[in-house]
This record gives C-alpha cells, structure tokens and sequence, in this order.
C-alpha cells in the first residue's frame, strides 16, 4: 500500500467523471459512485486504486487490495472509501466499522476478487469497537467474486448491544453482487437479539453460492428488488423475525441430491410480496413459520419433479405452520423446470400441505394448462380452522 496524496489526476483516468461541481461531504449510503469519484478526486475521501493510478492509497498486489482499503478506512475522517474501476485481488478480509461505507463504481465495474491463499471467513466483514459490535456499516457499487475459496461475500454480525445509539443497528447493503462462495452470499446476523437489525438489502444479486444466496438470520430487515441464480444452498432464508421481502426473485436453487427452495420463512411475522420462485429443484416456497403473510408471489416450474414421488419436495407453495395469508399462483409450465440441473425437475403439486396446518387463508391460481410432471393441486388436507383455495 502506498500513500498519494498529492495525485488526483488517476482519479479521473480511472472513473471518467467530472469533478468541476461542488459535491457535498457524503451522508451514509446517500452519494452516487460519480460523486464519490469527484469528491475523492478533490480530497474530500480517499480512493484506492492501482500501482501507478494516482490514487490515494495505491494497491500493493503483493499483498492484496485488502490493504489499502482497510487503511484508507482507517485514516478516513469520512469513514467512506472509493474503490476505482477494476478487478482487484484481496488476499483477507475488508474491514468495515461503525458508520464506515465501502463504495465502487459498479456492481459489475469494480470487483473485489478473493487471490490464492485467501485467510479469512468473508471477503467483507464488520469489525467491532469498545462502544459497539459492528453496525451501521455501507456497502454499495460493488462486485464480490469468491472464486470458490471464501465461504461468504458479506458477513456482518451484532455481537452486542449498542451503547450510544439503538436499537436497531441497520446496515445497508445496496447494488453489490455475490458469486462464487463456498457458504452463502451474504450472511446477516449475531448472537444480540435480532443481530443486524433492520438490515435493507436493496438491488443486490447473488450467482453460485455453495449456500443460500441470503442468509437473514437479523430480524426487521428489508429486502427489495434482489435476485439470485444456481445456488446450491437455495435463495433466500428468512431466519429472522419480522422481515419485509419485496420485487425478488431466485432460480436454479438445489442440487440433484440436495434440493433446496427459493425461499424458506422459519421466523415468524414474515411479509413477502411479489416474489418468484422459479425453476428450482426444491420448493419453490416454503413457509414453516407462524403469523407469515405471502401475497402476489408466483412459483413457475419449482420441484424435484418426476425423479421423484414426494410432493414435499415438488410443491410451488410447502406450508407446515399455522396463521398464514397465502395469495399467489403456482404453475408447471411446458419445458419449465431446472431441467439443465436435474432431468425431469418441475413442479408435482401447487400446494403441499403439511400434518398440523391450520388456520390458514390460502388463494392460489394454477390455470389449466398444468403439464408435466404436475400431478395434482393439492397435497394434505388442512385443518378445520382454514379457507383453502387452489384454482386449476
């Protein structure tokens, strides 16, 4: 890692933008990646890039980007650091702390790529003070490439109280995309009550993880707009009370001997809306937690399908809980089904219904054209406290 303060001009090189206007000092998470290329082109935070670029703290490969970023962090009067355009290889963690924001200028423009010899659990983490376990931290613009040597891409955990501010420690996670870890995308969680509490994850996409693409154990959270693609430990697990999911999406979750769902609520007081589940070998949603409401939610093609006679394993919608509101559409549609994964996968039932399901509200819609392997709208019976609806 090398210091340069006195060159600026790399910062333009590298970003292409325009430092002429007058750019505030960043508020948490409320600056654009050309914002924060200008305003560290004036000094205002520093910047990270590579040997040569003028940066402020320049990359040392020898060592791995890590470096630089970390004490670019560290001596930060911001706590914020802009990294430049480029794939850049980091050999252990980056750390963030209270209040700190790690900001590139693309999700798919700037990577962190995990180097051989790799030491650490995620590519970024939360680190921890005297005052607080690690909060409030910003990641956005950002790619974070495992290359199948890193269990996570983000790991933050709440390990304690807060002590000068709270509840809810709420980081914010926006525009930044996962692939290749041999655990879960992204891990959100901790051993205080409700770990990374009110936690918004806004726009990110997860690519090939060897775990869930999200892991929410952290309560009260928000999830908008977020995908996820082949990955083997399935979407999203919603672990954590209280969490809003809105506008996402996975696909090709489970594997042949493993199949997996793209969603799975296991904490109570859950709200998803306008979500997909689509061509999964697993579920496409499963809901095993009380008091959960899923609505406008479509399953399209979700299921072990004919290599298999378990509709548990093959349903657009599995529910083993009680006190639900359950609206959406479930549907096999032809050649549907993550079939370049597992030779007949595909949906065998809309509606699976656990022993002990009661009081439950359930419409759902699955047309007539049901091909195969689909086998039938409803598997179980539900108990006598319940509205139960399967149109087909």
């Amino acid at each position: 890692m090398h210091d340069k303060r006195s060159d600026r001009r790399g910062l333009l090189r590298a970003a292409a933008v325009t430092a002429g206007a007058a750019v505030a000092a960043p508020a948490l998470g409320a600056i654009t990646p050309a914002q924060a290329a200008a305003l560290a082109s004036t000094g205002a935070i520093p910047w990270v890039g590579p040997a040569g670029s003028g940066a402020t703290y320049e990359i040392d490969p020898a060592v791995g980007a890590q470096a630089a970023i970390n004490a670019a962090l560290t001596n930060s009067s911001q706590g914020a650091v802009y990294i430049a355009p480029g794939t850049h290889t980091v050999k252990a963690p980056v750390v963030l702390y209270d209040k700190q924001a790690l900001i590139g200028a693309g999700p798919l423009v700037t990577m962190l790529r995990a180097g051989s010899g790799f030491s650490g659990s995620a590519l970024v983490v939360n680190g921890s003070t005297s005052d607080v376990n690690g909060s409030r931290q910003c990641v956005t613009d950002i790619g974070l490439d495992a290359a199948n040597l890193v269990a996570n891409g983000i790991n933050f955990q709440m390990n304690g109280a807060p002590t000068y501010y709270g509840p809810d420690p709420a980081p914010w996670v926006t525009r930044v995309f996962v692939t290749r870890t041999t655990g879960d995308g992204i891990y959100l969680g901790g051993t205080y009550s409700g770990g990374q509490r009110e936690f918004k994850l806004t726009d990110c996409r997860v690519e090939d993880s060897g775990g869930w693409a999200y892991n929410l154990q952290s309560s009260d959270g928000f999830v908008s707009g977020c995908s996820s693609q082949g990955c083997s430990g399935g979407g999203y697990l919603i672990s954590g009370g209280n969490i809003k999911v809105w506008g996402s999406k996975a696909y090709g979750t489970g594997t042949a001997t493993a199949p997996k769902p793209a969603f799975r609520l296991e904490s109570a007081r859950a709200t998803v809306v306008g979500c997909e589940a689509q061509d999964t070998i697993g579920n496409g949603f499963e809901i095993v937690a009380a008091n959960c409401t899923v609505s406008g939610c479509t399953a399209d093609s979700t299921g072990v399908g004919s290599s298999a006679s378990n509709d548990a394993q093959s349903a657009g919608f599995y529910v083993a809980t009680s006190a639900l509101s359950l609206e959406g559409s479930a549907f096999q549609r032809s050649g549907g089904g993550a079939s370049w994964l597992l030779s007949g996968a595909g949906m065998r039932c809309a509606l699976y219904l656990a022993s002990g399901a009661d009081y439950l509200s359930v419409r759902l819609v699955a047309g007539a054209g049901r091909a195969a392997p689909f086998q039938r709208l409803i598997s179980g019976t539900a108990g006598a406290h319940s509205s139960v609806s399967v149109i087909g």
